[in-house]
């Protein structure tokens, strides 16, 4: 596999986060407001610790005359708190509190087991009204501003940011709007370990023109803002289907090459790697890491590129656990399949050694070289783009925020790499071990433990507590000279 060796990128977009107490900052509108739209004022926090003099009128009134004299009363001045950051450049929490939503229920485990309080979710029932609840409860003053990790989504961290320099929050503002499908074409069409993307209507004639070129390749529709493999379909470059799908869908969405000889266990089932990376530090200095534990999740009927279009086949084309785990698939699900057995799962472990053992032309080496520098790409593009730098702007400090990505890598037959997308919020979910058939599948304890293992991992890597073990070796995505 050929791969740019120009990736010592690093971030140009870092802006400095000064904070100033005489300036009021914009707060972030909420995509749908319950208002109607109408703009609604925020308080800006004061962070202006100067006595200040408040007036007041004393009246006294008689029967002739009525006069006023002005005193001035001071305001009690606020006490100051000086935020203490540690080596990874990360805000010092006093007290080990944490927030997150009640879906996140395996974080909110680990957490606890970790050692940690759950002070609840952001906002009380906040889900029902998401994300106008929080942005509700900013105006009210119900967000509290003292220690606290956030274990966030993409929409908490635009209401945060800036909020409080004593909040940790697992989300940097506006990375989900540089991942999107749109986006990542953007970032990375230039390289060849990431498929040919067009965003359609606008790039319809280059995508037509391609197609002549290559009649014989395939194409994979993604809705703009989908996750999970839901709404894609899998096309043939030159069929009528497909050129009328291109040509009268007027909204935005983006094609994919599909990868049309993907590496298949047994000769039958395709797969996809689940890696995942950790952003802890935007920029001054950036720094990011891509850990060596990841899940192999695979499709559960076999391969066939007779089954696209019209009589399109998900689950054997689409790995995503969440298709090939519904109800509907279960029998597949529970079926001792060749080369993989039961279930949708494997770790990383396993799946090296299936590799090593079966496949002459793979090589663990080659393997991590070529995910490393896909990687650096990955984490160096994207902090240092337009959306991230937005954040920074209006108020998001480097030392308050982090994140952690996952990265969908497919493999051909060659046993070359390629990336398919990039996301946040990665789904770190516990899996039950118990199939649909009753069957234990130990192979979903594994899975389960590398998830554990990225969110605590994640923290140790942080700093925020001390004297712990990481559960899986990494690899660090920047420079490394000093460290």
């Amino acid at each position: 596999m050929q791969i740019e060796e120009s990736m010592e990128i690093m971030p140009t977009n870092c802006v400095k986060n000064r904070r100033k107490s005489a300036i009021k900052r914009k707060s972030t509108k909420p995509v749908t407001p319950k208002n109607g739209g109408k703009k609604r004022k925020m308080t800006p926090k004061n962070n202006d610790s100067r006595r200040v003099l408040k007036v007041t009128k004393r009246v006294t009134k008689t029967k002739t005359t009525t006069t006023v004299t002005k005193t001035r009363t001071p305001i009690q001045k606020r006490k100051s708190y000086v935020v203490e950051v540690n080596a990874e450049n990360k805000v010092v929490l006093k007290q080990k509190n944490f927030r997150a939503w009640k879906d996140d229920q395996f974080v909110i485990d680990t957490l606890i087991a970790r050692g940690w309080s759950y002070l609840g979710e952001p906002v009380h029932d906040g889900r029902e009204d998401y994300p106008h609840s929080l942005y509700e409860a900013k105006e009210k003053g119900q967000i509290a501003p003292d220690d606290c990790l956030y274990w966030a989504d993409d929409d908490d961290s635009k209401v945060l940011l800036g909020f409080s320099e004593r909040h940790l929050i697992s989300s940097i503002p506006y990375a989900d709007r540089a991942l999107t499908k749109v986006f990542q074409q953007e970032m990375f069409q230039e390289y060849e370990w990431f498929p040919k993307c067009f965003t359609l209507p606008k790039e319809r004639p280059l995508l037509l023109e391609y197609i002549r070129q290559n009649p014989n390749s395939y194409w994979i529709t993604k809705p703009k803002n989908s996750y999970g493999g839901f709404g894609m379909v899998v096309y043939r470059g030159t069929s009528e289907l497909f050129v009328k799908t291109i040509s009268d869908r007027k909204t935005t969405f983006v094609v994919q090459k599909y990868m049309s000889n993907p590496y298949l266990f047994a000769g039958l089932y395709k797969f996809h790697l689940r890696c995942y990376l950790t952003v802890t530090n935007v920029c001054e200095p950036f720094k990011a890491y891509l850990w060596k534990n990841a899940q192999i999740q695979f499709s559960t009927h076999p391969f066939d590129l007779t089954r696209i279009e019209s009589q399109f086949n998900k689950y054997s084309h689409i790995t995503n656990f969440k298709v090939n785990n519904e109800k509907k698939n279960k029998e597949f699900v529970c079926k001792d399949k060749p080369g993989i057995g039961t279930g949708t799962e494997w770790s990383i472990a396993r799946f090296f050694q299936y590799m090593n053992q079966h496949e002459p032309k793979f090589s663990e080496e080659r393997f991590w070289n070529d995910l490393l520098k896909i990687s650096k790409v990955v984490a160096t593009k994207l902090m240092s783009n337009k959306h991230i730098a937005k954040g920074l702007r209006h108020g998001a400090s480097v030392k308050n925020h982090f994140e952690v990505y996952g990265l969908d890598l497919l493999m051909d037959e060659h046993c070359n790499l390629a990336l398919t997308e990039a996301n946040t919020q990665p789904g770190l979910d516990y899996s039950s071990p118990t199939l649909p058939d009753g069957s234990f599948q130990p192979e979903v304890l594994q899975a389960n433990d590398i998830t554990r293992g990225i969110i605590n991992d994640t923290l140790t890597l942080l700093g925020v507590d001390e004297g712990r073990e990481y559960y899986s070796p990494f690899l660090p995505l920047h420079d490394t000279d000093g460290m």
